[in-house]
């Protein structure tokens, strides 16, 4: 006898899926829809569009996954926002003898600058406005100035400001 007999085991059957059904046909032809889809120029361009669309979408996405850190954020702020919010006041308006009037603030740095930009441009302060600011020190501020001048022209500048014991000044 040898290895081949058949005759004290059985032969297994061979495994044959043979495709048929609803399910079948449907996967064989969504398998070869964007095959289909090719074989025609404007296919091809649909296909190339929504690739092309794919990968963009995924590389804003990458882009803007993590947020800014909150430090980079404090750095740069508008010249007419304060760094916290202000209290809310409790009397609107209101003064009696136990509350004295409170002395007007001094002049923030984007006012100092805005004052020198337009000294500086020669045009009315009300037409320099400042747009940003970099806080350098402690003492030390750039402001971004920008004055609308004669025509179309608006010259801008990093204007630096210094806080001394007076009140911010322009070196």
């Amino acid at each position: 006898m040898n290895a081949e007999s058949t005759a004290f085991r059985a032969s297994r059957p061979a495994v044959v899926l043979a495709p048929g059904g609803e399910g079948a046909r449907a996967a064989a032809w969504l398998l070869a829809w964007p095959m289909r889809l090719a074989a025609s120029p404007m296919g091809r361009r649909l296909l190339a569009a929504v690739v092309l669309g794919v990968v963009m979408v995924a590389t804003v996405g990458y882009l803007y996954d993590s947020p800014d850190p909150a430090a980079a954020a404090s750095r740069f702020r508008a010249a007419g926002l304060a760094a916290e919010a202000p209290a809310a006041p409790t009397a609107a308006g209101r003064q009696t003898a136990a509350a004295p009037a409170r002395k007007a603030p001094s002049a923030g740095p984007a006012e100092v600058a805005a004052a020198w930009w337009a000294t500086r441009q020669k045009v009315a302060v009300d037409k320099v406005r400042s747009l940003q600011q970099r806080r350098i020190s402690a003492t030390e501020t750039q402001v971004l100035v920008v004055a609308q001048a004669a025509g179309s022209r608006m010259p801008s500048q990093y204007v630096t400001v210094r806080k001394g014991p007076s009140g911010w000044k322009v070196p």
